[in-house]
Order: C-alpha cells, then structure tokens, then sequence
C-alpha cells in the first residue's frame, strides 16, 4: 500500500513539474530534461513513470482535469442554486496564479486535443462531465423556481462552458480588453438575464 502511494505521489510531482514546465515555456518547447530539471531528479526519474512525452503529456493533462473537478467539489453548497452555480463558474475562470497557469496550459493542450484521438476523447469525455453537472444543477434551480420553465438546463449549460471557455482565453491572451475584474462583470451578467425570467415568474 505504501509503495503504492510513493508511486501515486511520484507522478503527482512528475505532472505537476510538467504542468509548470508547459506554462513557463509551452508544449512543443517541453523536454523531458525540462521536466526533469523543474522536478529537482534526473531524466530517468522522469522516464521510469513516463515511457514517452505523450504518456507524460496525457497524465499531466488527465491531473489537470481532476484538479479543475476537485475545486468544484471544494465550493460549498450554498443556497439559492443560482449562487452556488455562479461559484462553480467563477472556477473555471483563471482568476489566480494558480488556475492562470493550469489553463495556460489547457490553452497548449487544446491544439494536441484537435490531432490526436486518445487526447480529443479525454477532453471530450471532461466537457461532457462538467455540461452534465452543470445542467443538473440548472435542472435544480428550475424544479425551485429559479430559472424558467421555458429554458433548456443541459443547453444552458453547455453555453455556460462555451462563456467559461471564451473569458478564459481572452483573459490570458488580451488581459488589457478582459481582466479579472471584467470577466467577473460579463460573468455576472451572464447569470443576471439567465435567471432574470425565473424572479420575475417567481
């Protein structure tokens, strides 16, 4: 059992040297010297968890994932639902040091997602886990009332990825037209003519 996490923790510290790698020098710049070397061992180190760079590339990605779905696990359930699924966006957004560096590094990934099947069927299968948790919860606020009766939960959902998605890239691409402060004010926005028809129908 021990060896066992020794050997889960060790992949954890290999992902994360990759993940702040990627994010200081991008993805096609990455080496496993690179890796190595953020990581404080040895190419072999690196080469005895991971065979290939794409092995490495598809865990430190896979790792990435599941701390964007930890963090949303971590939001305390909050009433109304309209609050708590304003915090659960407000995760997907780079809005720290933190998650700025894990989506610039999603923003590398995106490209790789396009040509290789294996890396599109992780991403494919993680949007369709967050559409799906986002729209039970819009479900949700509709069954109390909180959104209208007349709007389509998983569509819905599915434009709140879309608007996550759009912020995200233009936060880290052009943080002069949308700083946090911006993509914090569109998002709200968002969520005010979204639920806006709910009130009033309440």
């Amino acid at each position: 059992m021990t060896r066992t996490a020794d050997h889960d923790e060790r992949r954890r510290q290999v992902a994360e040297a990759l993940l702040r790698t990627i994010a200081r020098k991008g993805l096609a710049a990455t080496t496993f010297a690179d890796v190595a070397d953020e990581l404080g061992g040895s190419v072999g180190l690196v080469q005895r968890y991971f065979r290939s760079k794409s092995d490495l590339l598809r865990f430190g990605v896979e790792h990435l994932y599941q701390r964007g779905e930890e963090r949303i696990e971590a939001v305390e359930r909050v009433a109304p639902v309209r609050d708590l699924m304003f915090r659960i966006a407000h995760t997907l957004l780079p809005m720290d040091e933190e998650r700025r560096r894990e989506l610039t590094v999603w923003l590398e990934f995106l490209p790789t997602a396009v040509r290789d099947p294996e890396m599109a069927e992780l991403h494919r299968t993680t949007t369709r886990r967050l559409v799906d948790g986002l729209a039970e919860g819009l479900d949700a606020a509709q069954r109390v009332g909180e959104l209208s009766a007349d709007l389509v939960p998983r569509a819905e959902a599915a434009a709140l990825v879309a608007l996550a998605d759009g912020l995200t890239l233009h936060q880290l691409a052009t943080p002069d037209l949308f700083d946090d402060a911006t993509a914090e004010r569109l998002l709200r926005q968002h969520f005010a003519r979204l639920f806006a028809a709910g009130t009033e129908d309440a």
